[in-house]
This record gives structure tokens, sequence and C-alpha cells, in this order.
């Protein structure tokens, strides 16, 4: 499980720019690699690869 920092703005430096990158590359070739990913908003998860809902945990 990794952060998706591709999703706000552009950092206006150099070394962010190059972390957010980096992030994005690694996070895309894990799921290249795996059977499921899943992308967690609010708390909800949404099947990026794979087929059935995630397991649910208890509150």
């Amino acid at each position: 499980m990794t952060n998706e920092v591709g999703f706000g703005i552009v950092p206006d430096n150099a070394l962010a720019r190059r972390y957010r990158d980096l992030l994005g590359w690694v996070n895309a070739r894990c799921a290249a690699q795996s059977d499921q990913a899943y992308l967690l908003v609010s708390g909800l998860p949404l099947t990026l690869r794979g087929s059935g809902a995630p397991p649910k945990e208890d509150c």
C-alpha cells in the first residue's frame, strides 16, 4: 500500500517532482505484477484490477 501523490498539484521543486514521478512508476509496476489492485477513496475501495470485492474490516 502506498500513497497516490499524483492526484495533487505539481510540486514547485525538482526533488518533489522526482519523488512524485518515481512513486507513480513504482505504483504502476507493482499493480502490473499484481492479481488485484485497489484504490481507496474516502474509505471505500475501488477495484482497479482483479475481480470481486476486497476483504472488509470491522469498524
